[in-house]
């Protein structure tokens, strides 16, 4: 076991707070958590390390944030090396992590950039990409479900990738929001409606309010908006799992599993009451 493995399990143990427990909240197989608090993160989905780890750190109150920032500095090479073993890492896999090697020697020609100045050049390029990435995706979903807005309002749920096998619940993390984000648009009305929405991902919504156009949104992960209409909402939405809703009060959920799409749902009085 590892210093940072022990000190989530210590952490958790301190706050009588069950594996069972975070597994009942969080929907992750409780054999990865035990993995993580071993720290035998080569038998966990390399996928989801990550977001298993941040949803540990919430169950047990921690600040996810620098939770990871400590992962990352476990895995980043921060630690001895030993016989093909990296020492306090808790990484019990054959292959280790790339560790970057630094040195201090002069470059090879004159003007030449040192190794490490490189690599952080590499690493500069790597993360410029991964926005770009990022942005294209979100420019796809505003162009291609804007463009739908005048079909039929019939909810369609479209897949966009498979969820691991041994993950067939998604993580539904059950911490509070706070209303950062909240916008009330007008005084609710004795028949209106009032929808909010806090999301834990990152969420793009086209939200449209009675005969009113629609409006596109993305949303970023652990925010909250508010919206009043008479006597409808229309609504499409590009990773359908990372946004909860409640209508006048009444929690009704998600429509859908992370990563997967949502046309063209008309939310009204009547539906409200087919919740009760």
């Amino acid at each position: 076991m590892n210093t940072f493995s022990d000190e989530l399990r210590k952490e958790r143990v301190a706050k009588d707070i069950s594996l069972a427990d975070i597994s009942k909240k969080t929907h992750i197989n409780v054999k990865y958590l035990e993995a993580i608090e071993q720290g035998s993160f080569d038998i966990l989905p390399q996928t989801y390390i990550r977001a298993f780890i941040r949803e540990y750190a919430l169950v047990i109150g921690l600040a996810p944030k620098a939770v990871l920032k400590k992962f990352d500095v476990m895995v980043g090479g921060k630690y001895s090396v030993d016989n093909g073993a990296m020492i306090g890492s808790g990484w019990s896999g054959a292959t280790l992590p790339t560790l970057p090697e630094q040195s201090s020697a002069a470059p090879a020609h004159p003007g030449a950039k040192p190794e490490y100045l490189r690599q952080n050049d590499n690493r500069t390029v790597a993360v410029v990409g991964g926005a770009v990435i990022v942005a294209v995706v979100l420019i796809y979903f505003i162009y291609n479900y804007a463009t739908q807005e005048t079909k039929a309002p019939i909810a369609q749920e479209t897949p966009f990738q498979e969820v691991v096998k041994e993950q067939e619940k998604q993580i539904l993390p059950q911490k509070t929001v706070l209303d950062s984000f909240a916008v009330i648009q007008a005084a609710p009305k004795k028949d209106s409606l009032t929808l909010r929405a806090v999301t834990v991902d990152s969420v793009w919504i086209s939200i449209g309010k009675d005969n009113a156009p629609s409006q596109n949104i993305i949303l970023p992960p652990e925010a909250s908006r508010t919206w009043v209409a008479a006597k409808q909402f229309r609504i499409s939405l590009g990773n359908a799992g990372g946004i909860r809703f409640m209508l006048n009060g009444t929690d009704i959920g998600r429509f859908g599993k992370r990563g997967a799409v949502v046309r063209n749902l008309i939310l009204t009085p009547e539906y409200l009451k087919s919740k009760h």
